[in-house]
């Protein structure tokens, strides 16, 4: 008697790599997109955190900080492990954060999603609170911006929420 071993066929085997295949091409751009608002959502609460130490320092002090200053508010970094205070702004990993926008004195709180660089060209978008309505969180998208990156911004100029 002849016994034959039991396999998949090459078939078989193409048609499992092409399924997991188009799953992965439909859940890595939610994956991208969660990962984001996730990032996005820790930026929105340092900037909250900076642009209320901002408005306490202001009435401490009955003026505003100038870009480069973010030492000299009272303020804890929450659960950022990687942050440094250089150049007068917190870096970490994924955004630059500063009291104000470029000395200008028209935000309480900024950050910058940025990599390894200041260039403006690695920035795809910024989260501010205006000093004329410190209640209000806003995000400006630049060039470099994902498409996930512009529908949470907008989502967050429209609505309020990501």
């Amino acid at each position: 008697m002849v016994q034959y071993k039991q396999a998949f066929t090459l078939i078989e085997l193409l048609v499992v790599v092409l399924i997991i295949g188009v799953l992965a091409a439909v859940a890595l751009p939610q994956y991208q997109k969660a990962v984001e608002k996730a990032r996005m959502t820790e930026a929105i609460i340092l900037v909250r955190a900076i642009a209320n130490a901002h408005q306490l320092y202001y009435l401490a002090n009955g003026e505003y900080l100038t870009d480069g200053e973010i030492e000299k508010l009272d303020i804890e970094i929450p659960g950022t492990l990687d942050a440094t205070i250089t150049e007068g702004r917190i870096k970490t990993k994924d955004f630059i954060y500063s009291p104000n926008g470029q000395g200008s004195g028209t935000y309480l709180g900024l950050a910058r999603r940025a990599k390894n660089t200041d260039s403006d060209e690695d920035n795809p978008y910024w989260i501010h609170i205006p000093q004329t309505d410190p209640l209000k969180i806003t995000c400006t998208t630049l060039s470099p911006a994902t498409k996930a990156q512009r529908e949470l911004c907008n989502n967050l100029a429209q609505k309020g929420i990501l």
